[in-house]
């Protein structure tokens, strides 16, 4: 049996790009599914396999596959993510209703009611018909990329090419973070883990050393994204409050605004109270992060990465 590393990288990119498209169309026949709560997490996970897979070989893709399909590729990747976020924010909001005072409930009731995830049936039904258009439209297209003849390198070694100058874009992003608070630090980093681990995660059973490097950048890749969810969350906690504040001084200027002491928005004990939990899980999730790998990157990272490449390199 010829390994997927073995195979020449036009073929290769063809088989991983069809069964991302498998996987997408599988997927997205399940969102009718009511009891099915993984549906759409498992639409979104193909969709941007699919869509990392064509970023990090845009030349190959290019050469066959027109660049409007490209942009759709990436549209469909990411309509999901204010459903994601807001489903998210939903699952911590309910964990919180435990230990908040009678006062504090009223804020916190608001922002839940708030929290619904906006059109959702909404945006499946626009998945479906996407990925399904997507699928019709690209396979042709991906055909015509299998049986590219040209002179073209192993999977393996065009991989490991890609991955040499992205492990070091990882490295350096993950040095610049500049403690708990830096969102955008923390978010950039995320970004370049999750493309270096997308990359390399297709060969993570043809070598040890491989899997063992898409292991260590998964585990990162979750701590930093549970550290960018309690980012966001800390972003609308904070833009809740400015809006209640707002709606409520305006409310009682225009009722009476005569009694200064009515200007107390009651939504923001509760907000007050949920930005102190939030920033206790995202001191504690930068903790972890920091004791776990960017005290020691050589260690977690720089070496597990770099030879995972010299065994893609040699075959």
């Amino acid at each position: 049996m010829i390994l997927l590393a073995q195979l020449p990288l036009p073929q290769a990119l063809a088989l991983l790009a069809n069964g991302y498209l498998d996987e997408a169309e599988a997927a997205v026949r399940r969102l009718d599914d009511a009891a099915d709560e993984e549906s759409l997490h498992d639409t979104r996970v193909a969709l941007r396999r699919l869509h990392s897979l064509m970023r990090a070989y845009r030349d190959e893709f290019s050469v066959h596959v027109p660049r409007k399909l490209q942009r759709t590729v990436r549209r469909l990747a990411r309509a999901s993510n204010p459903a994601r976020d807001a489903e998210v924010q939903q699952a911590w909001l309910l964990r919180q209703a435990r230990g908040l005072t009678a006062t504090q409930q009223e804020g916190y009731r608001w922002l839940l009611a708030r929290l619904q995830p906006a059109a959702l049936l909404e945006l499946e039904e626009n998945l479906q018909r996407g990925v399904r258009r997507l699928a019709r439209k690209l396979r042709p297209h991906l055909r015509g990329l299998a049986q590219d003849e040209g002179s073209a390198p192993l999977y393996a070694a065009a991989c490991a090419a890609q991955a040499e100058p992205l492990a070091a874009e990882v490295l350096a992003a993950l040095a610049l973070i500049d403690g708990p608070q830096d969102a955008g630090g923390a978010h950039a980093a995320r970004i370049q883990v999750k493309r270096l681990r997308y990359l390399l995660a297709p060969l993570r059973h043809d070598g040890s050393a491989c899997e063992h490097a898409v292991a260590r950048l998964r585990l990162l890749q979750d701590l930093l994204g549970e550290l960018h969810d309690r980012h966001v969350l800390a972003e609308l906690l904070r833009d809740s409050a400015a809006e209640a504040a707002a709606d409520h001084a305006r409310a009682v200027f225009a009722a009476a605004p005569g009694r200064p002491s009515a200007w107390r928005p009651p939504q923001i004990p509760g907000l007050l109270a949920l930005a102190d939990r939030n920033q206790e899980g995202i001191v504690a999730i930068y903790t972890e992060l920091e004791q776990s790998y960017l005290v020691r990157l050589d260690e977690t990272v720089r070496q597990p990465v770099a030879v995972a490449l010299d065994e893609l390199s040699r075959g």
